[in-house]
């Protein structure tokens, strides 16, 4: 007979559990099919948040600084940092607002003009035609103005979206620990240090992320600006603006900033052309080879597959918002599959 010792022991040990029966995997199966179709069909929503996400990280990322110098708690530092980049980009509009506006709408009206300049020249070589052919004929060659303005005003509807976007990352910035813990309180208790950490390390890769970028788009837009005013194309100080705007795109955003340039630059002749169309692709070199990796050293480094995976897996998904904010999701999807998954199944070895 075994003694009490022996028994009470026996009785601490938890049974050993074995792999789930089927009817638990149908359940889970069920509710995972059905949380994924409840998430499709909220999809909007649900960018729209991840919008203000990404938003907060921005603010929280320029708040650090001012918590980490002054005495500011870390919302007051957040409200002010929105009041001072609120304050600058009135200050900047006040200033070069009229400018740019015409500048763009000069860009409206010449594209066009560029367009046909691109047609007559290509008509003009025995290379040309077939080129043309290969579409459709050359009369009917035209750009798709009604479904580009459909795309401005799509874009001008959303400035709304974006402010009340800014507006909920706000909130989202000035107390981000309140809304996870509410978050990780709707999940099961065994799950929650493990998810409250991926959360930390995903929030914490967006950040990061996010400053590359803005110092890249930074870095490109100026450098667009000045070397097109160099090469005397009238609107360089608009496609700086858009190059530096369309950077947030990786590898699609540089093809379409570099081929809307070169083909700006046919309004004053095949030349012209030829000198912008070198110093895109000059630049894109430099910003492929020296800039970003120099970026990509204390920032979030993701393979350039992934990066054109997410902006063509999302665009599909989701359309233009998809395109813009695919890879800031995938960010986060690395870190949180890494996290989550790959970590529990090969978990990093203590050197």
């Amino acid at each position: 007979m075994a003694s009490e010792d022996e028994t009470r022991a026996g009785s601490d040990v938890a049974p050993s559990r074995g792999p789930p029966s089927s009817s638990v995997l149908a359940v889970r199966l069920v509710v995972g099919l059905a949380a994924l179709l409840v998430l499709w069909q909220v999809r909007d929503v649900a960018l729209f948040f991840f919008g203000a996400i990404v938003a907060a990280a921005i603010l929280r990322s320029l708040a650090e600084p001012v918590v980490r110098y002054t005495r500011f708690s870390p919302g007051a530092a957040v409200v002010l940092v929105a009041l001072i980049l609120v304050t600058l980009l009135g200050g900047i509009l006040w200033l070069v607002g009229q400018p740019m506006v015409q500048q763009l709408q000069e860009l409206r009206s010449t594209v066009p003009r560029a367009w046909s300049s691109v047609v007559s020249w290509l008509q003009s070589r025995p290379f040309g035609a077939q080129i043309l052919s290969w579409g459709s004929t050359a009369s009917d060659v035209k750009l798709p103005w009604e479904r580009v303005a459909g795309i401005a005003s799509a874009s001008a509807s959303a400035i709304g979206d974006v402010l009340l976007a800014l507006l909920v990352g706000i909130y989202l910035a000035v107390d981000p620990q309140l809304y996870r813990e509410g978050f990780l309180r709707l999940l099961p208790r065994r799950r929650r240090a493990d998810i409250g950490a991926a959360l930390t390390a995903s929030g914490v890769a967006l950040q990061r992320w996010m400053i590359g970028q803005a110092l890249t788009m930074l870095v490109v837009g100026a450098t667009v600006g000045i070397g097109l005013a160099i090469l005397g194309i009238p609107i360089a100080g608009a496609m700086g603006l858009l190059s530096g705007l369309f950077e947030f795109v990786p590898f699609f955003g540089a093809i379409a900033w570099a081929l809307l340039a070169t083909l700006l630059a046919f309004a004053q002749g095949p030349e012209r052309a030829l000198y912008v169309a070198i110093f895109c692709l000059a630049l894109q070199q430099l910003e492929g080879n020296v800039v970003s990796p120099l970026v990509q050293r204390w920032a979030v480094h993701l393979p350039p597959v992934l990066s054109v995976l997410a902006v063509v897996l999302f665009g599909t998904l989701f359309g233009v918002v998809g395109i813009v904010l695919g890879t800031p999701l995938m960010v986060v999807a690395v870190v949180l599959v890494r996290k989550l998954w790959v970590d529990r199944l090969d978990p990093p070895r203590a050197t």
